[in-house]
C-alpha cells in the first residue's frame, strides 16, 4: 500500500505546477538544465518552465525503477507520513529529486567533451544546489551545539500527571546549585519561580538565592553576578554553562508553533545536569534525543499528591449546582462572561475570571483572590492548565470540544487529562476534601470524560525544529538568485519572509522518526504585514527578528499597532508607542476609564469612606463593560509587544519606561473594570428588589478587597 501512495506522491509532485514553479524560482542558468536533457538524450526546451517540467519528468521515470534507492528508509518514510500526511511525502520528494540533479550535474562535470561555457554553468548549477542542501540538512541538529556536545550531560526526566510534585524536586536541585536556569513555557511561570527563588520560598530550609529574571519583554537584574536565572523558554541562553538547567513542560517539545524553543533548549543548553518536567508521554521522544546527544538519561516517575476521581453524575446542566471551589472550563471569551453572569445570578456566589487574553498580572491576582476564598467560583479557558496554581475541588467542563480556527473539534486527550489533573488541591479557608473530582456540565459528554481520563498517555513522537537565523538568512542569498526579465519585477516579493519561509519547509531534509519542521504559521500571517509597510527598506535580518513578534493575528487593533510600528522603524523614526496607536480606539478607551476612576476615587475622598472603589463608579458611566474590557486587552497587548521590541531594537524602541508604566496603568483599569462589573450585578440586583442577595454580593466584595 505504501509503495502505491508513493509512487502517486511522486507522479502528483513531478507534474505540479507549484513544484515547477519552486525551481523556477532557483535561478539555475537554462544551459545547465538543458545539458540535463541532453544527457538523457531528451529534446531542450526552450522556456525554463518547460524545462524543469521536463527534468522533473525524467526524475519521476528514473524513481518507477527503484523506488527505494530514491528515498530515505521505508520505515522512516512511513513513520512520517502516519503523523504528517502528505506534506512529509512532498518533502520526501524534494530531497530525492534534489540528490538526484546534484546526481546527474556531477556527472556532467565529469565529461570531457563538454564545452568551456557549459562547464561554467553547469558548475555554478551544481554549486548554487549543493549550497541549498547544505542549508536545508536538518538530518543531525545537535551537531549545531559544540558546548553542549562537549559534555555528557546527565538528564534527569521528571515525569507524573498535573499536581504530582514533579516539578519540585528539579526546583529544590536548582536552589542549591552554584550556577542554574529554570526555563518556562509562561512569563508567570518564570516569574513566579524567580519571586521563589528570591524570597527563599522553594522548599523550607532553602535560604533566599540571587536570581535574575529575563523574559521577551522583561529582564530584572537582581544581582550581576547571580547565579541563578529565572525564564522563559525562548530566551534560555544556550552558550553559557550552568551546573543545573530545568525546562518545564517538555511536553511542548511537539508543539507545532513553539516546540522548537524546547528542542533548541534541551539538544543546546550546557549543563552537567539537566532537568525535564513534564508528562509521561515525553519518555520514549527524549530517550532518543539523549541517545543522539551521547547524554545518560535517569527517568523519575511521579504520582498524583491527591486521587482524582471522574464524578457519578455531571450538573445536567444546572448552573444552579456549581458550589464554592467549583472551576468551570469554557473555550469562548463570550461564554465565559456568560457562564459567569449566569452562576452569580443562580447561586448569589462570585466568580473569579482566567482566559488568554487577560494579562498574565491580572490572572494572577483573580487566581490569589480564589485561593484565598475571597472569590467563591473561577470560569476559565484552558489558561489554567498551565502556570496558574489553582485549588480547585471540582473541575467542570463546560464543553469538551473548542474551536482550533477553522472548525470545532474535540479536545485532545493531554488537553482533558491537563486540564481534569488540576482539581484536588483544594484547601486554606475552605473545608479540605480528600480528592480531587472531575465532571462535564451536561451528561451525554461523562462517558467521553471518563473514556479520555481511563485513555493510557499517547507517547509524544517528535520534537519540533526550526532553522536558525544564519541558516534562514544564508538561503536568502541564494533565493531567488539571477531570473529571468519578468521575475526581476518580483524580487521583494520573492524575498519576503514568507516565500523565505515556505522554501525552507519545501526544502527540509531532517530524521522524521525523531524530528518535525514548525509550521510557520504565526511567521507567514505577519510577514505580508512587514513587506507592505516596511517598503523594502528592511534587511533580512530585521524582517526575521519582526517576523517572530509575539502579536495575537486575530487581534486587528494590535496587528494595525505592528503595523504602524513597522513603518516609523523602516523610516528611521524613534518609535512612540501613542503615535502608533492613533486612531485605534484603545487610548481613549483606557482614559477614559482611568478617569471615571479618578473621579469615583474623589467622591470616596469625600465621603469619607473605606468601601471599595468600584462602588463609587456613577451608574450612568456605561462605558465600563465587557467591550471596554476587550478593548483594554488588545492595549495591553500592544505594549506588551512595544517592550518586547524594545529590547531587540532598544535605539527606535527607546520609551520603554514610559511604556511599562503605562502598561502598569492598564492593568491597573483591566481589574477596576472587572471590579466594576462584579459590582454592577449587586445593583441590578438591587434595583429587581433583592436586596438580600445584592447585599450578600457586596459583602463578600467588600471582604474581597480586605
Amino acid at each position: 500500500m505504501m509503495d502505491d501512495i508513493l509512487q502517486d506522491a511522486v507522479l502528483s509532485y513531478a507534474k505540479s505546477n507549484e513544484t515547477i514553479q519552486h525551481f523556477t524560482r532557483f535561478g539555475i542558468p537554462m544551459a545547465a538544465l538543458n545539458a540535463i536533457q541532453e544527457h538523457f538524450s531528451s529534446t531542450p526546451m526552450r522556456s525554463i518552465r518547460n524545462a524543469w517540467g521536463s527534468i522533473l519528468n525524467l526524475w519521476a521515470q528514473e524513481c518507477q525503477k527503484g523506488f527505494w534507492d530514491a528515498f530515505a528508509s521505508r520505515k522512516e518514510l512511513a513513520s512520517a507520513y502516519t503523523r504528517q500526511g502528505h506534506e512529509a511525502l512532498q518533502r520526501a520528494c524534494a530531497q530525492s529529486f534534489l540528490q538526484w540533479l546534484l546526481y546527474h550535474l556531477n556527472q556532467l562535470r565529469q565529461q570531457k567533451r563538454i564545452s568551456s561555457k557549459r562547464l561554467i554553468e553547469v558548475q555554478e548549477a551544481f554549486m548554487q544546489l549543493e549550497l541549498i542542501r547544505s542549508i536545508t540538512d536538518l538530518r543531525v541538529p545537535a551537531l549545531a551545539f559544540a558546548n553542549a556536545r562537549s559534555l555528557t550531560r546527565q538528564i534527569h526526566l521528571h515525569v507524573g500527571p498535573t499536581n504530582s510534585g514533579k516539578t519540585h524536586g528539579a526546583l529544590v536541585t536548582l536552589s542549591r546549585a552554584r550556577t542554574g536556569m529554570y526555563a518556562g513555557p509562561l512569563r508567570l511561570l518564570a516569574h513566579e519561580v524567580w519571586e521563589r527563588m528570591n524570597q527563599g520560598t522553594i522548599s523550607p530550609g532553602i535560604p533566599p538565592r540571587a536570581c535574575n529574571l529575563r523574559t521577551g519583554e522583561e529582564v530584572r537584574t537582581v544581582d550581576e553576578y547571580a547565579g541563578l536565572v529565572s525564564c522563559t523558554v525562548e530566551m534560555a541562553d544556550v552558550t553559557r554553562p550552568y551546573d543545573v538547567a530545568v525546562i518545564d513542560e517538555i511536553q511542548m517539545i511537539a508543539d507545532p508553533q513553539r516546540g522548537f524553543a524546547w528542542t533548541h533548549a534541551v539538544l543546546g543548553l550546557p549543563a552537567k545536569e539537566l532537568h525535564l518536567c513534564g508528562e509521561a508521554s515525553t519518555v520514549p521522544l527524549i530517550q532518543h534525543l539523549a541517545k543522539l546527544c551521547g547524554d545518560d538519561l535517569h527517568v523519575h516517575n511521579y504520582e498524583r499528591l491527591t486521587p482524582l476521581h471522574v464524578a457519578p453524575h455531571s450538573l445536567y446542566g444546572d448552573l444552579g449546582k456549581v458550589q464554592r471551589g467549583d472551576c468551570i472550563v469554557a473555550f469562548k471569551r463570550s461564554t465565559i462572561f456568560r457562564l459567569k453572569e449566569q452562576i452569580e445570578a443562580r447561586t448569589g456566589l462570585q466568580c473569579a475570571l482566567a482566559y488568554g487574553a487577560l494579562p498574565p498580572e491580572t490572572k494572577s491576582e483573580q487566581a490569589k483572590l480564589f485561593n484565598a476564598g475571597k472569590l467563591d467560583v473561577m470560569v476559565a479557558s484552558d489558561a489554567i492548565g498551565m502556570g496558574l496554581n489553582l485549588r480547585i475541588k471540582r473541575v467542570i467542563f463546560d464543553t469538551l470540544s473548542k474551536w482550533n480556527g477553522t472548525e470545532t473539534v474535540p479536545l485532545s486527550l493531554s488537553q482533558i487529562k491537563q486540564i481534569a489533573g488540576r482539581a484536588g488541591r483544594y484547601g486554606t479557608s475552605r473545608d479540605a476534601s480528600p480528592h480531587g473530582l472531575v465532571l462535564t456540565r451536561h451528561e451525554d459528554e461523562m462517558d467521553i470524560l471518563r473514556a479520555a481520563l481511563a485513555a493510557p498517555v499517547r507517547s509524544v513522537t517528535h520534537a519540533l525544529i526550526q532553522p536558525s537565523k544564519q541558516k534562514l538568512e544564508s538561503l536568502s542569498f541564494l533565493l531567488p538568485r539571477s531570473r529571468p526579465k519578468e521575475a526581476v519585477r518580483n524580487v521583494l516579493q520573492e524575498n519576503s519572509m514568507s516565500s523565505l519561509l515556505e522554501e525552507f519547509h519545501a526544502m527540509a531534509d531532517l530524521d522524521a522518526g525523531i524530528f518535525a519542521i514548525s509550521d510557520f504559521v504565526s511567521q507567514q500571517a505577519i510577514s505580508a504585514l512587514i513587506e507592505h509597510r516596511g517598503c523594502g527598506l528592511l534587511t533580512h535580518a530585521e524582517k526575521e527578528t519582526w517576523s517572530n513578534t509575539p502579536v495575537n493575528v486575530r487581534d486587528e487593533r494590535a496587528m494595525a499597532w505592528v503595523g504602524n510600528a513597522i513603518e516609523k522603524y523602516a523610516r528611521g523614526e524613534l518609535v512612540e508607542f501613542e503615535a502608533c496607536a492613533k486612531d485605534l480606539g484603545t487610548l481613549e478607551v483606557e482614559e477614559a476609564v482611568t478617569q471615571i476612576a479618578a473621579d469615583a476615587e474623589a467622591r470616596r475622598k469625600a465621603a469619607k469612606s473605606t468601601q471599595p472603589l468600584a462602588m463609587w463608579v456613577q451608574q450612568d458611566e456605561a462605558i465600563l463593560h465587557v467591550d471596554t474590557l476587550m478593548l483594554l486587552e488588545s492595549l495591553h497587548r500592544s505594549l506588551t509587544i512595544y517592550l518586547w521590541l524594545g529590547f531587540r531594537f532598544p535605539l527606535s524602541f527607546c520609551f520603554r519606561h514610559h511604556v511599562a508604566e503605562r502598561k502598569r496603568r492598564t492593568e491597573a483599569s483591566i481589574e477596576f473594570c472587572l471590579e466594576v462589573i462584579r459590582i454592577r450585578r449587586a445593583q441590578r440586583l438591587t434595583y429587581l428588589g433583592r436586596d438580600e442577595e445584592a447585599k450578600k454580593l457586596l459583602q463578600k466584595h467588600i471582604e474581597k478587597r480586605r
